[in-house]
């Protein structure tokens, strides 16, 4: 190949390969942002596959240019420019041990199967190469505040790669080879670290502001959106495995005096701790379960679990109930307690839609506070106090 022909493949080979690694950060962090259930609980699983077969195919182009015509134009160098930084970023993204794992395999795979004899200098370099990948998941935090940091663990993993593969008996380069190596390898680590810093802080915001638009300012519970949400997420998979789930609604028994005697702040005081109590029932609870403040002095729960026993729903319910009821508020050295009144209603086949369970228990939290405040009604059932 002419200078000409080996510069132009040289600078269509980095355009391509910045394409490429700006794509896998991006589909990473895309897949961060998933917000469906059965994504976020196989993530790690779904990450960790689809980066090991990016790392085989990377590996696989490198070592089959290697094995056709070692003494080419450096396809293999190309693509081990991609797979120092993909695998060092992967480390500093995902920290899951088990791909820093799979990347020191694959590393030890391309060893035994590079067409040379194994030395002492090769080994040492591999075990350099090893201890980078473990620097890169262990301190990934630590890296990626202190932006030099990263630079400086990338530049020595990239060292010990490189030697490692020099050492096995590279072709015949000159000055201009290493010119094009170090260049598109500095190239494209300022692609990918800044890509990934961007795309993280990109990523928080995004997060930030979701968290913000699903959360009630005051009380840091979930606001009535997520829970218009979750429970047309609940009624939805009701329809699929008929698993129940039930719904909760309590309302603080004349908190408009509370406000009118004490003022609002005493009131927002009040609101906070009945949410408290309720963040604290919903930490502790044996069943997966969520809190809302669903507008003023009204809450809910969302509760997967069988409500259809009335033992059971009374037991929750009387338990909120009570917990609540003991709160004690110290008003110009004053104790005054609040009560509340609690509605609840099952997930039933007849229900059209997800908010009828809402309006059931609705209903049912109404007939509490119709039949003397202070009270719980299952199913429309008001229990004896």
């Amino acid at each position: 190949m002419s200078p000409f022909d080996i510069w132009v493949s040289f600078i269509l080979s980095l355009i391509t390969n910045m394409i490429v690694l700006s794509g896998s950060i991006s589909f990473l962090y895309w897949l961060d942002e998933q917000t469906n259930l059965k994504v976020i609980r196989w993530r790690p699983l779904i990450e960790t596959i689809l980066s090991t077969l990016f790392l085989v195919f990377l590996w696989g182009e490198s070592w089959l240019h290697t094995t056709i015509e070692p003494n080419g134009f450096g396809l293999h160098w190309t693509f081990l420019n991609m797979l120092i930084i993909i695998m060092f970023l992967l480390n500093i993204h995902l920290g899951i041990w088990w791909q820093g794992i799979i990347e020191a395999v694959l590393m030890f795979l391309y060893v035994l199967l590079y067409p040379s004899h194994l030395s002492l200098i090769t080994l040492t370099f591999y075990f350099g190469f090893i201890v980078m990948l473990f620097v890169s998941y262990q301190w990934r935090e630590v890296l990626f505040q202190h932006g030099w940091l990263m630079y400086l663990a990338l530049a020595l993993m990239a060292f010990c790669t490189i030697s490692l593969i020099a050492s096995m008996g590279a072709p015949q380069t000159d000055g201009y080879f290493w010119l094009r190596q170090i260049s598109a390898l500095i190239i494209l680590s300022i692609t990918g670290i800044e890509y990934t810093r961007a795309s993280t802080k990109t990523l928080k915001r995004n997060r930030q502001t979701a968290w913000l638009a699903r959360t009630d300012g005051l009380t840091r519970l979930n606001n009535f959106s997520q829970f218009d949400y979750d429970l047309n997420q609940a009624f939805i998979q009701f329809q699929i495995d008929q698993v129940p789930y039930a719904v909760f609604e309590l309302d603080i028994d004349l908190f408009k005096r509370v406000n009118d005697s004490f003022g609002h702040p005493m009131g927002n005081t009040v609101l906070r701790a009945v949410a408290q109590e309720l963040a604290f029932f919903t930490a502790n609870a044996s069943f997966p379960v969520r809190a809302y403040r669903i507008g003023g002095e009204e809450f809910s729960l969302i509760v997967h679990h069988d409500c259809t026993d009335k033992h059971v729903a009374a037991k929750i319910a009387t338990q909120l109930r009570q917990h609540i009821g003991s709160l004690k508020f110290n008003i110009h050295g004053e104790l005054v307690n609040v009560t509340v009144s609690v509605g609840q209603a099952n997930s039933r086949t007849d229900q059209y839609n997800s908010h009828d369970i809402y309006k059931a228990a609705d209903h049912s939290l109404y007939l509490s506070k119709q039949r003397g405040r202070d009270r719980v009604t299952i199913e429309g059932r008001t229990l004896d106090v």
